[in-house]
């Protein structure tokens, strides 16, 4: 397929590779430069999304930031209002940051109404990464290999039976388009499947890929003007039994230290993720992406591309919560001086352990209506198995939270659920899964808060 990535603009990979050596955790700038450089260059930043689960997680003192409740993830969210005299106001020193402002307009009516610039990647650079046709072309063009794979056309397609290779065990059919909740990919295991798929997907170019077995990992990264910061490593969690019926449903994150993986895997990981990150950059892409990938059962432990998120990502909160008890500036921070300024400061690395942090997102088995959402906070669950809260001191910083607790941030709002709605993310300050199995089961704790969760919306868990 043709690239519109053109070629590479930083070191060559086995460079990259050889520079990012185990010891490296996390790259950014030190915490104190960069709220000395925030607070010269804004005077407000609104964060858009349906809750304040990443926001709070930035950690540090910032009178300038606030969360408003504003994503195309809220069924009853409230227009924006326009500025005053019916006109929208001009933006100054004011800026919005959206979880995923490539998905509608939300981000952009409501930063035109309420006078802040929005701080979003280029719009066309944006949607070329999301899509999983042309991602293709990028991870050609940063060298990072991936599955086998079929593009099945929109138009004039041959019978299901064409696209299937005998020899795959399974395959992962994929929408082109972006979805934030994994309802674009589906397993198909055989022809006849496939064929059922492609009739529920007309008129669409599809990618089908090789199901490789593996760890699935998400790198967190930051595309500045003069160079890609990586952030954390974390091991996806995607379709787990008893969090949700949907195969390629996020349900979660691990956050990981190179000691939980493999000799040589993180650096890995962190390698490819660099390296996408400068074809974004030499293709004009500013602030923070994530890179999904498989660490391949089959192939010595090869990073193979999934997916680049062009946007947050749920497991942002968590990498601010590594970032901040490292002494760096957290990533939403970094994304504001990325779309700011036309370099970073100068950089600074985490050879800290980092914390063995999690979180899962809850989903509804069928759809029902939500009753007494319990208010966002910290929760603790006695041994009963009942959560307790939110706690009216507050909530601590994750890695303080003790072995009961877990923060607790609704994404459900009271009213009308759907099957497959995401209920709640719980966060906690150890793993809840183990890290062996692509896709782990919970531990006992996680299936207790899990229960504790869907008693919480009843009728609708």
């Amino acid at each position: 397929m043709a690239s519109s990535y053109g070629a590479r603009t930083a070191a060559d990979p086995a460079g990259a590779r050889d520079g990012l050596p185990d010891e490296v955790r996390l790259d950014g700038i030190a915490a104190d430069e960069g709220l000395a450089l925030l607070g010269e260059s804004v005077d407000r930043v609104a964060w858009l999304d349906r809750s304040a689960f990443l926001s709070a997680s930035f950690g540090y003192p910032a009178p300038w930031l606030r969360h408003v409740a504003v994503s195309p993830l809220l069924r009853t969210a409230a227009a924006p209002g326009p500025g005053r005299g019916g006109r929208p106001r001009p933006a100054g020193r004011s800026c919005a940051v959206a979880f995923a402002p490539e998905h509608g307009d939300h981000a952009v009516r409501w930063a035109r109404a309420h006078g802040h610039r929005l701080l979003a990647p280029d719009p066309a650079v944006t949607a070329r990464a999301a899509d999983k046709i042309e991602v293709l072309g990028l991870f050609g063009a940063a060298g990072v290999a991936v599955p086998e794979h079929v593009v099945v056309p929109a138009r004039d397609r041959a019978a299901a039976a064409a696209y299937w290779r005998a020899d795959w065990p399974a395959a992962v059919l994929q929408r082109r388009e972006n979805n934030l909740l994994g309802q674009g990919t589906v397993r198909v295991d055989d022809a006849r499947a496939l064929e059922a798929a492609l009739r529920a997907w007309p008129g669409r170019a599809l990618r089908l890929s090789r199901l490789v077995p593996g760890r699935s990992l998400t790198v967190s990264a930051c595309v500045g003007g003069d160079r890609t910061v990586v952030g954390a490593v974390s091991q996806q969690l995607v379709g787990l039994p008893g969090l949700t019926a949907g195969w390629g449903t996020h349900c979660g994150n691990q956050l990981l230290d190179p000691a939980d993986l493999p000799p040589g895997t993180y650096a890995r990981a962190r390698a490819a993720a660099l390296s996408v990150g400068e074809v974004l950059r030499a293709q004009g892409y500013r602030g923070v992406f994530g890179l999904d990938l498989v660490e391949s059962q089959e192939a010595g432990g090869e990073m193979l591309g999934i997916e680049v998120n062009p946007r947050f990502q749920t497991v942002s909160s968590l990498g601010q919560a590594a970032e901040h008890a490292a002494g760096l500036l957290p990533a939403l921070g970094l994304h504001v001086l990325a779309c700011l300024l036309p370099e970073l400061p100068p950089g600074r690395v985490s050879a800290a352990r980092v914390p063995r942090l999690s979180q899962l997102v809850v989903h509804a088995e069928r759809a029902g209506h939500a009753r007494d959402v319990p208010a966002a906070g910290r929760y603790r669950l006695d041994a009963h198995g009942a959560a307790h809260g939110p706690d009216p001191a507050g909530p601590l910083p994750l890695p303080l939270l003790g072995a009961d607790e877990a923060l607790w941030w609704p994404h459900a709002a009271p009213g009308r659920v759907v099957a497959g709605d995401e209920l709640v993310l719980l966060q906690f300050p150890a793993h809840r899964c183990a890290l062996t199995a692509a896709r782990p089961a919970l531990d006992p704790a996680a299936l207790a808060w899990r229960a504790a969760a869907a008693r919480a919306w009843e009728g609708a868990a």
